[in-house]
């Protein structure tokens, strides 16, 4: 009998530990693209955004195994996608994306709240945990042309910048 109990517990640490997530504490910058479908115009409209960027990431990655590393400008990859009713002037998106960090990828789900210009950003971590900041056009986008183009013909890409901290970890 203590036989078998040892073996069951020996055969249910390796399925316990298959299920962690490697989880992320600090903060990120990324820059990047975001493209609309379809293109964004002055009135709100189902949609769907799909946001790709790189940058840094600086903190303490933890690895699904608990192993810990400290991160100083880790190269680093933000990765969402999401659906929502959205227009050049706002709207509220829903999704899921991820970020690769120090090697490990990091998934979680996306909600925004858009104004004109920026956004504010939460991600839950499908694993627990969260993260929350700021998506603006980058201040390298021309404002004129993005107004002539929300009044117009939509607007289908434009430049970002994304600050995210996470709250206190975030785990997926």
């Amino acid at each position: 009998m203590l036989v078998v109990c040892a073996l069951i517990a020996a055969s249910a640490a390796p399925a316990a530990e298959r299920h962690r997530a490697d989880s992320f504490e600090g903060t990120c910058q990324f820059s990047g693209i975001l493209r609309q479908q379809p293109p964004v115009t002055s009135l709100p409209h189902p949609g769907t955004a799909t946001a790709r960027a790189i940058g840094t990431c600086s903190g303490t990655l933890t690895r699904a195994n608990g192993r810990e590393r400290e991160l100083d400008a880790s190269p680093s990859r933000y990765v969402a996608r999401a659906q929502g009713d959205i227009s050049c002037a706002g709207g509220t998106a829903e999704g899921r994306g991820y970020i690769r960090v120090g090697g490990a990828k990091v998934r979680f789900l996306f909600s925004e709240v858009r104004g004109p210009g920026a956004a504010a950003v939460r991600l839950e971590g499908r694993a627990g945990g969260s993260a929350a900041g700021e998506a603006r056009v980058s201040a390298d986008e021309d404002p004129v042309e993005i107004a002539q183009k929300c009044s117009g013909q939509g607007l289908d890409v434009v430049r970002i910048d994304i600050d995210i901290a996470t709250t206190p970890a975030l785990s997926g």
